[in-house]
Formats: structure tokens, C-alpha cells, sequence
């Protein structure tokens, strides 16, 4: 009786120093998941800070869309203004030649040559309205576009990283179960092997 006792402690002893071990090597590991962790955070963190200046860019686009089409819409004005006040000067001088056709035949003649030049230069200025028009278009359409493939991407970019994290924390746990079961196992053969139940201590 005495040897098998003196045996008995002897395995527990045995047992304590082998099960230390084997939590230290599982909290080194365990340890070294949580640094990746914090490692892959930090990525994601950058990549929202990059999502961020993304959508301020974004934003500062969209001032200057507004701002450019403030200046169409005032140059429409503008553009109104002028034709109406050349309409109405057309009209006068019509109402003046009518009352002074006969003494100012002469200045007749001027005032067509004249309404010509303001006709031709209003068509002159029709069409580069009409081009500058075509072209602020366009350039808004491009914006528009070029903030709409940026959004698109920066989305993608933030999922990508977002399931990258979940594999890699998927990995770690079943990585970490996997040690944890096999150590447990280990400690569990070398009770047996001392004549001791797992489940009596």
C-alpha cells in the first residue's frame, strides 16, 4: 500500500508540471491570435481611414459640381437678360424708323447693318453658350461617373478586408480548438497510464 500511494503522488506531481506546460504553450498561442487580431484591426482600420478621405474627396467633387452648375444657371440668366434687352432695342428702333422712315433713310441703312452684326454676334454667342453647355455637361457626367467607380471600389475594398478578417479569425479558433483538444488528449493517456481516472480529478 505505502509504494502505491507514495506512486500516486508521484503522478500527480508528474501530471501538474506537464499541464503547466501545456497552458503556457496554448496562452503563447493564444497570445499570438490576439496580436494578429490587433494586427489585422489596425489594416482595417487604415482602409476606413482610406474610405474616409475617399468620401471627402467625394464631397469636395460634389461642391464643385454644385458650383459649376450655380455658374450655368447664372450664365442662362445672364444670357436671357442680353437677348431680351436686344429684342427690346430691336423693337425701338423699329417704332423709330416707322415714325422717321422718310429723314433717316440713310441711318436706316446703318441701323440694319448694325442689327446684322448684333444678330450675327448673338448667334456667335448662342452657340458658345450652347458649347460651353455641351462641355460643362460633359465634364459633370465624368465626375459623376468617376465618384460613382470610387464609391464601387472603396465598398469592395472594405468587404474584402472585412471577410479576410473573419477567415483569419476563423483559422485562429480552430487552430487554438484544435491544440487545446490535442494537449488535452496528451494529458489524458498520461493519467491513464499512471492508473488514474481524468474524470476523478
Amino acid at each position: 500500500m505505502p509504494p502505491k500511494k507514495k506512486g500516486k503522488g508521484k503522478g500527480k506531481k508528474g501530471k501538474k508540471k506537464k499541464k503547466n506546460d501545456a497552458e503556457l504553450t496554448i496562452e503563447d498561442k493564444y497570445k499570438q491570435t490576439l496580436n494578429e487580431i490587433e494586427a489585422l484591426k489596425d489594416h482595417l482600420s487604415s482602409r476606413k481611414d482610406l474610405a474616409r478621405r475617399s468620401q471627402s474627396h467625394s464631397e469636395e467633387w460634389k461642391m464643385k459640381m454644385k458650383i459649376a452648375q450655380e455658374d450655368l444657371d447664372q450664365q442662362k440668366t445672364d444670357q436671357r437678360d442680353v437677348t431680351s434687352d436686344m429684342t427690346r432695342q430691336y423693337k425701338t428702333m423699329q417704332t423709330e424708323m416707322g415714325v422717321r422712315v422718310h429723314q433717316l433713310e440713310a441711318d436706316l441703312a446703318k441701323t440694319k447693318t448694325q442689327l446684322a452684326r448684333t444678330q450675327h454676334e448673338l448667334k456667335s454667342t448662342k452657340e458658345q453658350k450652347e458649347q460651353m453647355t455641351k462641355e460643362k455637361d460633359g465634364t459633370i457626367a465624368e465626375l459623376e461617373e468617376k465618384i460613382k467607380n470610387m464609391e464601387f471600389s472603396y465598398e469592395n475594398m472594405l468587404h474584402e478586408a472585412l471577410d479576410n478578417l473573419v477567415l483569419k479569425l476563423d483559422a485562429a479558433k480552430k487552430r487554438w480548438t484544435n491544440e487545446a483538444t490535442h494537449i488535452h488528449g496528451v494529458q489524458k493517456e498520461k493519467l491513464l497510464e499512471f492508473g488514474l481516472n481524468p474524470l476523478d480529478i
